[in-house]
């Protein structure tokens, strides 16, 4: 059977009076593709939507242990690309 991967992205700089309505949001998007087979989880964890997304699937991973959660590192000499 074929794995099937959610990935995500997002803001860095949130208002902190939406932190709690954008957790539960991810949250219920999350447990939608759980219940719809994904068990592969990709975040970059960067600050904000990144790492809310990853304590969220880590937090389910307790009671799911087929969740996989997968750090994307960007490529080493990506900075030296840009500048």
């Amino acid at each position: 059977m074929q794995k099937k991967t959610c990935c995500v992205t997002g803001h860095r700089d949130l208002p902190q009076k939406e932190i709690n309505r954008i957790k539960a949001a991810l949250r219920k998007a999350i447990e939608k593709a759980v219940a719809d087979g994904f068990t592969c989880f990709m975040s970059g964890f960067a600050e904000g939507v990144d790492q809310y997304f990853a304590e969220i699937v880590l937090e389910m991973q307790k009671s799911n242990p087929a969740l996989e959660l997968v750090a994307v590192i960007p490529y080493q000499k990506r900075l030296a690309i840009l500048l």
